[in-house]
Order: structure tokens, then C-alpha cells, then sequence
């Protein structure tokens, strides 16, 4: 008796598994399954959905398109205006017109996003009278472009008196023939090869950085400003393709205004990314030129090329990554303003002329 209790036992424990029994087993797979089915189920059940919306929006548009073309078939009214307009009676011909006039509505939008409708027809105004006085208009444009140029060249309150030569320099450069009207001045690059660091990840300025950034830099900025006849300083800040760590969160929307405004330190900015990183080192000598006199009256714009443009200024999509201090840099590039602002004296000066 006892023996046949022994093995009963033996047999019940070769049936166990994990403390459960297999019918127990079974009906906890069948359960799996059946939560995998249902999240199955759910995901398709919303592919559905997405996609009878879809269809539902399209199939209005369509209904849409198809109430336009039917009501222009109808409306022999509509065909006879555009022909007559148009003075043409091919259909292929008064396609191409009609597409034509949509198109002139577009760039009509494009120019109101700009201009007002006031400004338009004063500019425009202003441009008959320069013409009914038999000025021409792309000269009268050049010459107030190199008035511009002479007023920027000239000494601000408080600068160092410009020189006769700097401003002979300067017509001579407005005068001179070709369609830029004046040379691109170099980049002024700023590397970790050349000795200007930031902290590893930081967009925080070395000593030996920020002290070039406030004695030296400035100054070079300001010859090249004269010598090249240009007003806006952009500050572009690249880093190499190396990730900067695992960072869950980034303040730079919160806080770079405060710092370009001196409010916070740049040591509080916390990029999550090359790109972020770029601009934050971008900011931080931003942050810093914007102290110099010598610079007061120029825009200061900061940019971020992140790890997109090679030191070649090729965009970098072959992939290189590693420790590359020539590419973890800032450039400076100066650049002119655009024509629109150098011709604002004209409406004035048209405005003078005998009529």
C-alpha cells in the first residue's frame, strides 16, 4: 500500500510544473493568447477607423471638385467672360491663360504677405514719377544703396573718425560694375584647433575664449564691416557627429532669450543635441559680442549648422564620426541687408521731383 502511495505522489509531482498543474498551464496560454488577440484586434480596429476617415475626407473633397466642374460646365456665362477677356478661342490656349491668372493670384498673395496694398501702389506711384522724369529706376535704386553704404561707413557717435579713404573706398566699391555690387568678405572661423574651446557638451566659453571674443574679435569684425560694406553678423556654431549624451530633456526654448538679454548665464542652457548645442554656443558668443560698443548698431543673428557642414562647406552626409576639433567650431560671416531697406529714401526723393 504504502509503495503504491509513493509512486501516486511521484506521478502527480512529474505533473506539476512550477507549482501549476497542466490543465492550469493550458488555460494561462489560452489567456495570453487572447490578450495578444485583443491588442491585435485593438490596433487593426484603429487602422480602420484612420482609414474610413481618410476616405471619408477625400470623398468629400471630391464632392467637392466635382459640384466646381459641374457648376462651370453649366455656366456657358463663365466660358464666354474668359474667352472674351482672354481674346482667344482655342481651349488649350484659354487653359494656359486661365492657369496663368491663378498663378498671378498666388505671387498677388505672396507680395500682400509683404507689402500692403498702400505700400504697393505708393512704390509703384513713386516709380512712374521717377520714370516721367526720365530718371532710371534701377540707378536711382543703386544710388540709394550707395548712400546707404556711405551712411554706415561714416562714424557713429562715440567711434573713431572714418577716414577720407574709407569713404572714397566705399563709393568706389557702390560704382564698381557686376550684379553683387560689392565682395564677399571671408569667413572668420573659430575652431577647438585654433585654441577657442567650449566645455565638452556646454555651450560655457573658455577663458582665453571669451577674452579674444571681447578684445579681439570685435575689432576684426569692424574692418570687415567697412571694408566690405556690410551690416548683419551671423554667428553659425558646428559640432562634429558625435552624439552629446543621453539628455531626456533640453530649456533651450525656455532660456536662451534670457541669456542673449544677460539674464541667466550661459552655463544654464542644456542642449539635447548637436543641433541644439550648435545654436546654444551660437548664443553664447552672441551673448558676448553684443558687449562690445564697436558692434552696436549691427544685427547679431545666432545660427546652429549642428553636425550637418563640413569644414569644406560640403554638407556632410558621408558619415565621419570621432573627435574632430576642426569641426567643432564657430564662424562668423557678414552679409549685407537687403535691397528693400537700402531703398527706403527713394519715396521721398520721388516725392520731390517737379511733376
Amino acid at each position: 500500500m504504502e509503495g503504491q502511495i509513493l509512486e501516486q505522489r511521484s506521478s502527480y509531482r512529474r505533473g506539476l510544473v512550477l507549482g501549476l498543474t497542466m490543465a492550469e498551464i493550458m488555460v494561462l496560454l489560452v489567456f495570453c493568447l487572447l490578450i495578444a488577440m485583443a491588442a491585435f484586434l485593438k490596433r487593426e480596429e484603429t487602422r480602420r477607423i484612420a482609414a474610413e476617415q481618410e476616405l471619408t475626407a477625400e470623398k468629400a473633397q471630391n464632392e467637392q471638385i466635382r459640384e466646381v466642374v459641374n457648376a462651370l460646365s453649366k455656366s456657358a456665362a463663365v466660358a464666354e467672360k474668359v474667352e472674351s477677356l482672354s481674346g482667344l478661342s482655342d481651349p488649350q490656349a484659354i487653359d494656359q491663360y486661365w492657369r496663368e491668372l491663378v498663378d498671378s493670384r498666388t505671387v498677388v498673395k505672396e507680395i500682400e504677405k509683404k507689402l500692403t496694398v498702400k505700400e504697393l501702389r505708393e512704390g509703384l506711384a513713386n516709380i512712374a514719377a521717377l520714370r516721367a522724369n526720365n530718371i532710371d529706376v534701377d540707378k536711382a535704386i543703386h544710388d540709394a544703396e550707395i548712400v546707404g553704404a556711405i551712411n554706415r561707413a561714416m562714424a557713429k557717435p562715440g567711434d573713431p573718425q572714418v577716414s577720407a579713404q574709407a569713404v572714397l573706398d566705399t563709393l568706389a566699391r557702390g560704382m564698381a560694375p557686376g550684379p553683387g555690387g560689392h565682395q564677399w568678405p571671408p569667413i572668420i572661423r573659430m575652431s577647438e584647433a585654433d585654441g577657442y574651446f567650449f566645455k565638452s557638451g556646454s555651450a560655457e566659453l573658455s577663458p582665453s575664449f571669451q577674452e579674444a571674443l571681447l578684445v579681439k574679435t570685435p575689432g576684426e569684425i569692424l574692418n570687415y564691416i567697412r571694408k566690405y560694406d556690410v551690416d548683419i553678423i551671423e554667428v553659425v556654431g558646428h559640432t562634429d557627429e558625435r552624439p552629446i549624451g543621453l539628455r531626456q530633456y533640453s530649456n533651450l526654448d525656455r532660456d536662451l532669450l534670457p541669456v542673449l538679454k544677460s539674464e541667466a548665464g550661459i552655463i544654464s542652457l542644456v542642449p539635447a543635441d548637436n543641433a541644439g548645442l550648435g545654436l546654444a554656443r551660437a548664443v553664447a558668443v552672441v551673448s558676448v559680442l553684443r558687449q562690445s560698443p564697436l558692434l552696436a548698431g549691427y544685427k547679431l543673428i545666432p545660427l546652429s549648422g549642428a553636425q550637418l557642414v563640413n569644414t569644406d562647406e560640403t554638407l556632410a552626409i558621408s558619415g565621419t564620426p570621432g573627435d574632430i576639433q576642426q569641426r567643432r567650431r564657430i564662424e562668423i560671416r557678414l552679409r549685407k541687408s537687403s535691397s528693400g531697406e537700402a531703398t527706403a529714401s527713394i519715396p521721398a526723393a520721388a516725392a520731390a521731383l517737379p511733376r
